[in-house]
């Protein structure tokens, strides 16, 4: 089975049966299969908004396009960041002493349709942004044969140290996309 077919079934799940989806998971992956599922599920979430700002746009298709590919450009933002939220709970977890890192991965990466599909729609959002989170938890928990309080604990510390990880890894990029700009240009590097 293909990845887009598996993210369709899994995604399924989290919507309709997501107790009975944690109870009898048991596969086993490396840390590229979240990943790719996490990715396939930040574009998706950001499709329709794309779709919508190429069809509303009223200036021009150029400006137009560059709203779409804007809005797709936002879902690798939000796939690195669920990426640095679920390695912090990680370590977090870690301190429990249980599964790696693919594992946690994968806690965080099926829920994530639930908890990113409809950022769009207000209030929504927000309750959809909570289960989802809840989602993840109980996946935590499930994945890792952990408690839900413990779970609960490596989500929520993992979510506090998620802004200050952000900006550091803000920083990170913004100085080599500003080191790379500031060497170019004739006679750069001389």
């Amino acid at each position: 089975m293909n990845l887009l077919q598996q993210w369709k079934g899994v995604s399924g799940y989290m919507i309709n049966d997501p107790g009975t989806f944690f109870s009898q998971y048991n596969e086993k992956h490396g840390v590229g299969y979240p990943l790719q599922f996490l990715l396939v599920t930040s574009l998706v979430s950001m499709l329709i908004p794309a779709v919508l700002s190429i069809l509303l746009n009223v200036s021009s298709p150029a400006t137009a396009a560059l709203g779409g590919l804007i809005i797709l450009g936002l879902g690798l933002v939000t796939w690195l960041g669920a990426v640095i939220e679920a390695l912090l709970v990680h370590l977090v977890a870690m301190a429990f002493g249980k599964r790696g890192v693919a594992t946690t991965l994968e806690a965080y990466a099926f829920p994530a349709i639930v908890r990113h599909g409809l950022w769009w729609i207000p209030i929504v959002n927000l309750a959809l942004g909570l289960y989802g989170w809840y989602l993840q938890i109980k996946a935590l928990a499930a994945f890792h044969d952990l408690s839900t309080g413990k779970a609960v604990v490596a989500a929520v510390i993992g979510a506090l140290l998620y802004v200050p990880a952000l900006v550091v890894v803000a920083a990170v990029i913004a100085t080599f996309v500003l080191e790379l700009g500031s060497s170019t240009g004739a006679g750069a590097g001389v």
